[in-house]
């Protein structure tokens, strides 16, 4: 069976904020300010990506090592939003939401004349990258599936890293250091165990 690679591209710089506005203006911030949030705001962005996927595969994977995973990245990862959102709030005065793949599709089909919810003013992880993301799960299953969300996930993983160590260069507070050195921490660690799964799966194909 061909390999299944999925090119994951994380806009990084979408940003929308909505309710309170920032108690600084962004010229009154300092890099090292304006990086951390940007991080707080892509990770939390990031972070919902791998819930929908976990939620796709919980629905559709066999292997239960795989299940194990996916309930993992859902049990870690849904904390680490609501903890980010509450740094936005209590450092820089931003209220800041993510939006499920579930949603995206339900509020777009109400910008299309469909219902009466526009996202205009609301913050989203970019929809086509989204899209681009999710592409192709519904057609696999079995084993072709299981291979398929590894081998994504895993390069998603992968960005969460090089995303997380750029934080720990800028970071101004050490929580937020604490909290980046943690996702490199454990999210290298679930690559390993899915790389293992990987050669597991391809030597039983």
């Amino acid at each position: 069976m061909p390999q299944i690679r999925f090119i994951l591209l994380f806009v990084f710089f979408s940003i929308v904020i909505v309710g309170t506005s920032t108690g600084q203006q962004n010229d009154t911030l300092s890099r090292s300010e304006r990086a951390e949030i940007r991080f707080l705001q892509g990770m939390s962005d990031h972070h919902q990506m791998a819930l929908d996927m976990a939620e796709v595969c919980i629905e559709q994977a066999e292997n239960a090592d795989i299940l194990a995973i996916c309930q993992a990245v859902v049990a870690a990862q849904t904390p680490e939003i609501e903890q980010m959102q509450g740094w936005l709030l209590d450092w820089y005065n931003i209220e800041y939401q993510t939006l499920s793949m579930n949603m995206m599709e339900t509020n777009t089909m109400d910008d299309m004349g469909h219902g009466g919810m526009n996202m205009g003013n609301m913050p989203f992880t970019d929809p086509p990258m989204m899209m681009g993301m999710m592409a192709g799960f519904n057609r696999w299953e079995g084993l072709e599936f299981d291979i398929a969300w590894l081998e994504s996930m895993i390069d998603h993983h992968d960005d969460a890293i090089h995303m997380a160590e750029r934080m720990l260069e800028r970071s101004v507070h050490d929580e937020l250091a604490t909290l980046a050195q943690g996702i490199i921490d454990a999210q290298s660690a679930e690559i390993d165990m899915m790389e293992a799964l990987l050669l597991e799966l391809d030597s039983s194909n």
